[in-house]
């Protein structure tokens, strides 16, 4: 659906950065078919395979140890190749992030590339060896894509045979397919470009476009134009046949510097060709137009050599590289475009006179305006048909057997932060909570233990008195520690009375003074447990601490009071009426 609101009209080649990805130093990129994912090669081995509507990492593979020369995507997205310097091709499952398949050769690897159709059959160009054609369907199996030196025909009739000493003195430099696999093409580092076919291994044609190297060969998603980039600074287009070899239609170079060129594409309509120079100071970014031949546009990046670049599949999109490691997206500079809520909507650069139309604001009679709305009305609408609505369908979609692979996200270090914060926050809110009610508990099974006391022992005003403190420390109930403090004064009066009865001289002067010590010793002992309800209420360790060092004292106070009494009971009964 988003694709049929595109403005067929917009301009379809980039302008400006969009965006930059950054993880790892990446010297090689590529996008799937459908340019829903974008993997990239890094000096240091690693593959990043990044989700490109989303610009998060989707796959972080580690398996190569140095730096990766090429990548290229299965037909249906899944696996990925990637060819490396140390010698070895790795085919990853990306469903899973795993090695499906290692192959490891006798040299470097130039570059790897998978067959179009079939995704257990690559082409490799090893260094200064000859390309291999590996088929892992039923074990790995190499085999030269060329099985001998023969040569068809050229167009002119002429035999091209090459001896072997020549194809000794020439190294491949790059192997590619073609857009359905049937043909392969090589290029050499003497400038020849050799067709050959995939199911016989013979070669077919051979031109020499140059006498340079060549460096890259890439054909436009529709598999009729082909470009090619050498070392002489040109970037050659060819136009491909099925009954001959290809035909150069235009030359492409910078004629005021002549510079080199790292890597050439075509666009996903193939209409303009791009090339990425090679200067050291700068991160331009050529585009010409494939008919015409004429330079359109220089794309001008930041003060980085680039390294390589490829064209987004559909959109007019352009990722590049420079040596630095960072992924530039160029994108078109939007532009809102009102005419596209009404069909009749024009944008004014000034003010104009509006002219009526004759008919414009007549009045339709009700008869003709119910027979419009009737006959509105009989048009049947189909609701039910599915129609598959693909305004960039090609070839590749004719069999549609393979849908676009999607692969998820994976979590950032910011995310995992964000996820162990939120579980540390959960796992101390669950202990807070658990001590709280342990707390809870504690006080309730020490309040209940010290009304025990009261029905149990004879200590009754001292532990009613310890439970109005704890009542008081839990509900901060100013009256009851009013209460409980006239209480432990008079039961200490009563007690300063018995013990000082039983002395026979001065009991008078001697009873005075024990008072007035027992006031202040009462007074002192009321500011201190005020200050433990004011201040150290809210701990649960200090106060029963406090309260048990308190029911101690008066233990203590008691036995020596129930000891005195044994020993004189005259004074125990005068204290009881003098009570009276």
């Amino acid at each position: 659906m988003n694709l049929e609101l595109l403005d067929p009209f917009e301009q379809d080649f980039p302008e400006v950065i969009e965006d930059t990805l950054e993880d790892g130093p990446a010297v090689r990129v590529k996008f799937n078919r459908r340019g829903t994912l974008l993997a990239a090669g890094c000096t240091d081995g690693t593959i990043v395979v990044w989700d490109f509507d989303t610009r998060g990492v989707s796959r972080s593979l580690i398996g190569h140890v140095k730096t990766i020369t090429s990548l290229s995507w299965s037909r249906n997205g899944r696996y990925l190749l990637s060819s490396s310097m140390d010698w070895s091709c790795i085919v990853w499952d990306l469903l899973t992030g795993s090695k499906k398949h290692t192959i490891r050769f006798d040299t470097p690897v130039l570059n790897a590339q998978f067959h179009p159709k079939n995704n257990s059959v690559f082409i490799a160009a090893l260094f200064q060896e000859e390309p291999v054609l590996v088929d892992f369907s039923n074990g790995v199996q190499q085999s030269p894509i060329l099985k001998d030196a023969s040569v068809g025909s050229t167009e002119k009739g002429t035999d091209a045979a090459t001896s072997t000493s020549t194809a000794q003195s020439r190294w491949t430099m790059v192997v590619t397919f073609d857009k359905y696999g049937k043909k392969i093409y090589t290029g050499s580092n003497r400038g020849y470009i050799n067709i050959i076919d995939t199911e016989t291994r013979t070669m077919l044609y051979e031109i020499r476009p140059t006498l340079s190297a060549i460096k890259n060969i890439q054909f436009s998603r529709r598999g009729k134009e082909m470009v090619v980039n050498a070392n002489d600074r040109i970037i050659r287009l060819f136009a491909t046949r099925d009954d001959g070899p290809p035909d150069q239609q235009h030359k492409f170079q910078d004629l005021v510097n002549k510079i080199h060129w790292n890597q050439c594409c075509l666009s996903s309509d193939s209409d303009y060709v791009i090339g990425g120079s090679a200067h050291q100071a700068e991160h331009n970014i050529f585009i010409w137009d494939r008919i015409g031949g004429n330079l359109v546009k220089i794309l001008e990046g930041p003060k980085e050599p680039l390294e390589d670049l490829t064209w987004h599949p559909i959109r007019p999109i352009v990722a590049s590289v420079s040596s630095y490691g960072t992924i530039h997206i160029w994108a078109t500079n939007y532009q809102e475009n009102w005419s596209a809520f009404a069909p009749d909507f024009k944008e004014l650069e000034e003010n104009i006179d509006y002219e009526e139309r004759e008919d414009e604001f007549d009045i339709v009679p009700e008869e003709e305006a119910s027979k419009r709305r009737h006959d509105d009305e009989d048009v049947i609408i189909d609701v039910t048909t599915i129609e598959k609505a693909n305004p960039y369908n090609d070839s590749d979609t004719e069999d549609g057997e393979e849908e676009t692979f999607y692969l998820p996200l994976l979590p950032s270090d910011q995310q995992d932060e964000e996820l162990l914060h939120t579980k540390h926050h959960h796992r101390h809110s669950r202990r807070h909570t658990t001590t709280h009610r342990r707390g809870g508990r504690d006080r309730h099974d020490s309040h209940h233990h010290t009304h025990s006391k009261q029905d149990s022992g004879s200590n009754n005003n001292i532990n009613n008195s310890t439970t109005g403190h704890n009542h008081n420390r839990d509900g901060g109930a100013d009256s009851a520690a009013d209460s409980h403090k006239d209480q432990r004064r008079r039961d200490h009066k009563d007690r300063d009375h018995g013990s000082h009865g039983s002395d026979k001289i001065s009991s008078s002067s001697s009873s005075s003074k024990p008072k007035k010590r027992s006031d202040e010793y009462y007074d002192h002992q009321d500011g201190g447990r005020d200050y433990e309800n004011g201040h150290l209420g809210h701990g649960s360790g200090h106060g029963h601490s406090s309260a048990n060092g308190y029911d101690r004292d008066q233990q203590s106070l008691q036995q020596q009071h129930s000891r005195r009494k044994l020993e004189d009971p005259q004074s125990h009964s005068r204290s009881i009426k003098r009570q009276r």
